[in-house]
């Protein structure tokens, strides 16, 4: 009985040596590993003064990969460095601070480091890594609220400015120039990392401030600012418009002489006059030969542009304090212009639908509330992205997809037969025609008149138009070089009549689902 228990039990010691001697072997030591620990600064985005975090290692049977994965306690370790020495028993792995998500570190705890031999043996090391978050400097005691001295006496500014790692410079600004654009007056500089720091600086008032900016800057560029408002009635110091008309009704055919006086305290040194033709104000002349006049009388000939709903005078005196005055244009356009529209196919889905009432688009997600209003929609074959009619739509509606679910057509009789007509350079001397008035800025009637007798283009015909950059432009092929002119006719919202438009591409992609489109639209009024 006692050698049936023995045999047993020596078996039993004898597996508990075998499992001793593997986990032996499993954390044999095959090499070193060494690392600092670093400091992660928030502010600087930088590992304290180390521009990269670095580590030695040595494998006795050499090198063959080493993995490095950052810790974060809020994440799953992430691979952000993959090294491949060629087997050298040797190697200073350099981790470059780029292949950290330096916005997101908060959480980081350090790096994981593996370096695996050529018998897929391994030795694990670990860089620990400490988050610092400095805080911002700290303005005390700064009013809100000050009076200047607007007769060029001295107007005190102070404060209580604090930071925990130092001050590097405090700016101090106005907005003398235009309100809320800040200009630097003085820079206080040489604080040399001072923890606590008295302002007292002595501002002197710049015509047309109504607001101070004081900012405080630490030894890590982190900046805190606060702003002090000057209750000051600024129209006393900027430029005067006296006697100028409320609106002009500009000469079409000739100038148009725009007159009035402006006055300045300090005197003037320039008068710039803008108009909007283009959409935005651009500069049409500026006046400089003023002799820093205190009263000057503008007397200005205006050649109208068309298009052009403003126009802008402004005035800027010696110390380049500026105000404006914008005359709005009486004139009575017969189309409306939207400039710069985007589109995108069925794929990106924001902007595939063009409303023409509003020069607005739409997305994917708005086709079934849009059925009866939509003017054309943007789509992406395989031949090329095109604009297509409403009632073009029935074969291709499901690949328009809003979260996954496509489009299904409900009011098919509500969708509006628009019609496209590509304009080909040379196709016809009406044609021609319509590409000189364009390019010369002349557009705007495009009634049937303008289209079919005055230049003799037929009347759209088909339900979509198509962009090709290579292929030779057609009636239904376009491209934003040569033929980048489509005319198109759309029905009005519940009604037998319609509105002539003309698309001017201006650029596109093609891509399948993901094409985009630029382009400018007038809308028949």
């Amino acid at each position: 009985m006692m050698r049936t228990l023995l045999k047993p039990i020596c078996y039993f010691f004898a597996i508990i040596t075998v499992l001793t001697s593997c986990k032996k072997n499993e954390i044999e030591n095959v090499g070193t590993f060494s690392a600092k620990d670093y400091t992660f600064n928030r502010a600087t985005k930088t590992f304290s003064t180390h521009t990269d975090v670095t580590a030695n290692i040595t494998l006795s049977g050499g090198i063959r990969y080493i993995y490095s994965y950052l810790v974060r306690s809020n994440a799953t370790d992430s691979l952000i460095s993959v090294a491949s020495p060629n087997n050298a028993s040797t190697y200073s792995l350099i981790i470059p601070t780029a292949s950290f998500p330096l916005n997101n570190m908060s959480k980081a705890l350090g790096v994981k480091i593996l370096a695996k031999q050529d018998d897929n043996s391994t030795i694990e090391g670990f860089v620990k890594i400490t988050y610092f978050d400095p805080a911002f400097p700290q303005l005390k005691d700064l009013p809100a609220k000050i009076t200047a001295d607007l007769n060029g006496g001295k107007t005190a500014i102070t404060a209580n400015i604090s930071s925990d790692y130092g001050l590097a410079q405090v700016d101090i600004f106005d907005d003398y120039q235009t309100e809320s654009t800040y200009v630097l007056v003085n820079s206080i500089t040489g604080l040399n990392a001072v923890k606590q720091y008295a302002l007292n600086y002595a501002y002197t008032y710049r015509r047309a401030s109504q607001h101070i900016k004081v900012v405080a800057k630490d030894i890590y560029n982190q900046t805190t600012e606060q702003i002090i408002a000057m209750p000051v009635d600024v129209t006393l110091f900027k430029p005067k418009f006296v006697g100028f008309p409320t609106n002009i009704t500009p000469n079409l055919s000739a100038v148009t002489t725009v007159s009035g006086n402006i006055t300045s305290v300090t005197g003037l040194k320039r008068i710039d006059i803008y108009d909007d033709y283009q959409g935005a104000f651009s500069l049409i002349s500026s006046l400089s030969n003023l002799n820093s006049s205190l009263n000057y009388n503008l007397s200005y000939n205006y050649t109208y542009r068309k298009r052009a709903a403003n126009l802008k005078i402004v005035g800027v005196d010696l110390d380049d304090v500026q105000s404006e005055l914008t005359l709005p244009l009486n004139v009575n356009y017969a189309s409306t212009l939207y400039r710069d529209v985007v589109m995108n196919a069925q794929t990106t889905a924001t902007n595939t639908i063009f409303f023409s009432e509003t020069g607005t688009t739409l997305g994917n997600c708005n086709l079934n509330a849009s059925e009866a209003t939509m003017a054309f929609l943007f789509y992406g074959t395989s031949t090329g992205p095109a604009f297509y009619s409403p009632t073009n739509t029935g074969s291709v509606a499901t690949n328009f997809k809003c979260n996954g679910t496509s489009w299904t057509i409900a009011n098919a009789g509500a969708l509006r037969a628009t019609r496209f007509r590509v304009l080909v350079p040379g196709a016809s001397a009406g044609i021609d025609n319509v590409y000189a008035q364009f390019n010369a800025n002349n557009i705007d009637a495009i009634d049937d008149n303008f289209f079919l007798t005055m230049n003799n283009i037929a009347a759209p015909a088909s339900s979509s138009s198509r962009f090709d950059a290579t292929a030779a432009a057609t009636t239904g092929i376009f491209n934003t070089t040569t033929a980048y002119l489509i005319y198109a006719r759309i029905p009005d919202v519940g009604a037998s009549t319609y509105k002539n438009a003309l698309i001017r591409v201006k650029e596109a992609t093609s891509t399948a689902g993901t094409s985009t489109i630029k382009f400018d639209i007038y809308v028949q009024k």
